[in-house]
């Protein structure tokens, strides 16, 4: 039987391992694009790559 999205396990974004050293590991469980901030980041640096150029360059058009 195939499982339902609701029926399966809910995986943490981050999992945390202790080395033998006393170091601490921390491992991605799921891609950036899956998340929710993920995809805010995302939106977020595009929006600014592709719109923050323009307004700079009007910006220095005016104060000429």
């Amino acid at each position: 039987m195939k499982k339902n999205k609701k029926e399966q396990e809910k995986k943490p974004f981050l999992k945390t391992k202790t080395k033998l050293d006393g170091g601490i590991e921390v491992e991605l469980q799921k891609s950036p694009n899956n998340t929710l901030i993920g995809k805010i980041f995302a939106i977020a640096i595009a929006f600014i790559t592709l719109f923050g150029g323009i307004f700079a360059l009007i910006y220095l058009l005016t104060k000429l």
